[in-house]
């Protein structure tokens, strides 16, 4: 049970939720009986992440931002980080909150698992908005050194012993997000309302094996067109930063096309990774236009 308290934002409440055999927090905002919009986090975060963008979605959508395993204020097992594990916990909270169709809007692994979503359960996504996530249909080429240096962290924290003690320490996640991010700065409280978490010892086990089980077990699959096998016809709308390290050399025309027809991509200037706390108003805009009235 995670002891950091939760930050406090106004107009938002917090419940937990109990399915697939473990714990679930969820913040909540806006009418009860207004159309749902879900929003999915992103790694080193929470809930919190989407402070700035809640509230311009809440005057007339309900609101369910719900902590994926591992993170957040949600229970941490020590297995089942396979990023569709996290897409399952997902459906199987909104099952258990009566929630059968919403639209969707993730960042970061919470961006992943809502492509998941929409591949596994499309007749229950309306719309979905990602943000600083890689489409899965890369073009079948060799990644260049310059890409993969840039994802030296995820060996880091995907090694045993080293990935959790780095979150233990606690520095390196407040480096994460501070270098990370593009436009505009963290305050104090902000970075620790994520850093806390981390460094409880269940949670940083959690964080390890987040990139643990996507080197293993997800990453040649996903590089080798894997997801090939699904074809998408929701709309979707990506956003990405055009200084997040992670998208520098991916590609907004080509062979995705075929499989998500619907999917449009915009790039988004001066912004870094962490693009819905640096561009709160942008996201908010652009899932009004996509999710229309």
């Amino acid at each position: 049970m995670t002891v950091v308290p939760l930050p406090q934002v106004e107009g938002i409440t917090h419940r937990d939720v109990h399915v697939r055999g473990h714990r679930f927090h969820v913040a909540e905002a806006g009418p009860a009986d207004a159309p749902p919009v879900v929003l999915l986090h992103g790694w080193p975060q929470h809930w919190f992440m989407w402070r700035d963008v809640i509230p311009g979605l809440a005057t007339d959508r309900r609101v369910i931002a719900p902590d994926l395993r591992g993170l957040g204020w949600s229970d941490a097992p020590r297995s089942g980080y396979l990023k569709q594990e996290l897409a399952d916990d997902v459906l199987a909270i909104l099952t258990e909150l009566g929630v059968e169709r919403f639209d969707l809007i993730g960042h970061d692994w919470g961006a992943f698992a809502g492509f998941l979503i929409c591949a596994t359960a499309p007749e229950r996504v309306g719309h979905y908005l990602g943000c600083s996530i890689p489409h899965p249909w890369p073009p079948q080429e060799r990644p260049s050194l310059r890409r993969l240096f840039n994802l030296w962290y995820q060996v880091a924290l995907g090694t045993p012993g080293l990935g959790a003690g780095l979150m233990r320490n606690g520095r390196f996640t407040a480096q994460v997000l501070e270098v990370a991010r593009s436009h505009g700065d963290y305050t104090a409280e902000e970075l620790a309302a994520f850093v806390d978490v981390l460094r409880e010892p269940e949670h940083a086990h959690a964080t390890s094996m987040y990139y643990r089980t996507f080197l293993l077990h997800e990453l040649r699959p996903f590089m080798s067109g894997g997801f090939k096998q699904h074809t998408l016809t929701t709309p979707i709308r990506l956003l990405w930063g055009r200084r997040d390290r992670i998208l520098q050399g991916a590609r907004d025309r080509g062979a995705h096309e075929r499989y998500a027809p619907n999917m449009q991509i915009e790039w988004v200037d001066k912004t870094g990774h962490f693009l819905p706390e640096e561009r709160p108003e942008l996201v908010v805009q652009r899932a009004r236009e996509l999710f229309g009235s």
